[in-house]
């Protein structure tokens, strides 16, 4: 069976909602996830009773530098509920991504900033958010794949993706590559944002098929440590043991740890993708 590709905008109930209908009814051997896969081996851990919202936290030091960031996740974040969904119909369930300490991540812009501008002036609307509701969140759900299908289509092909996007994109796209050859006829589906669903597309028509290669960061790394932090047990330490996962470099620092929750609303909607309130989202099921 071909793979699903589910291009999403993150933190949309729209977009939740069409990944798990999607996943509870293909019910397949693999769901395949934008985000660090550097915390694969702590999927379980991740998946455990947690008040969300809770978050994934990342950073990287060198000797002259330090740069961090957060993957939040919420009850509506279509990653969260791909996550949830393919566990429960018992997928392998995976992050597919870059590390977020990775050089990819660095000097990032709103790269789709002027096609979303223009579709802002063409219908009337004053920010991107709007527009969004206009064309997902609002209209029925009968075409929303169609509809998704066709905005990220138009972002993508009126944007230039700089080597930051081709170099996730590539490893997002061996990842795929990878799965498939093992699933055999077994389905897949793949969730990640949908700047990015036109390129892996393209990517995973051909290429290498083997397990992807670890990532090496930059010069300037000192050791690796991740960390969960869980309402009774606070931080605890552990070591990132799968073969896939990107290990740092004696010169410089680097680590993972996992933010357990609870989060405020508010403190989530700090962060990029749609800025919604629970209490005006349909629920998810």
């Amino acid at each position: 069976m071909a793979v699903t590709f589910i291009g999403v905008r993150h933190h949309s109930p729209a977009c939740a909602r069409l990944v798990a209908a999607t996943i509870r009814s293909l019910r397949p051997a693999f769901v395949l996830v934008e985000g660090p896969v550097d915390i694969n081996d702590r999927i379980d851990e991740l998946l455990l009773g947690h008040h969300l919202p809770i978050a994934v936290f990342s950073y990287r030091r060198t000797e002259i530098s330090t740069s961090a960031s957060w993957t939040p996740l919420c009850e509506y974040s279509p990653e969260w509920v791909a996550l949830k969904a393919g566990r429960e119909c018992g997928a392998d369930v995976r992050f597919i991504d870059l590390p977020a300490w990775h050089p990819a991540f660095e000097q990032r812009t709103n790269r789709y900033a002027e096609a979303t501008d223009r579709l802002c002036r063409e219908f009337a609307v004053d920010n991107v958010d709007t527009l969004w509701d206009h064309l997902v969140e609002v209209p029925a759900e009968d075409d929303l794949e169609q509809r998704l299908t066709a905005y990220f289509h138009l972002l993508r092909g009126e944007t230039t993706a700089g080597p930051q996007d081709t170099q996730r994109e590539e490893y997002m796209a061996h990842w795929v590559r990878a799965t498939e050859a093992v699933a055999g006829k077994r389905p897949v589906v793949v969730v990640t944002g949908g700047f990015h669903q036109p390129a892996l597309r393209e990517l995973t028509r051909n290429g290498e098929t083997g397990q992807p290669e670890m990532p090496k960061p930059p010069e300037g790394s000192v050791g690796a440590a991740s960390w969960c932090r869980t309402r009774s047990n606070g931080w605890m330490p552990s070591m990132a043991t799968s073969p896939a996962c990107p290990h740092p470099s004696t010169t410089s620092r680097s680590g993972k740890p996992m933010a357990g929750g609870p989060h405020g609303r508010c403190w989530n909607r700090r962060f990029p993708g749609y800025d919604s309130a629970t209490s005006t989202c349909r629920p998810l099921r």
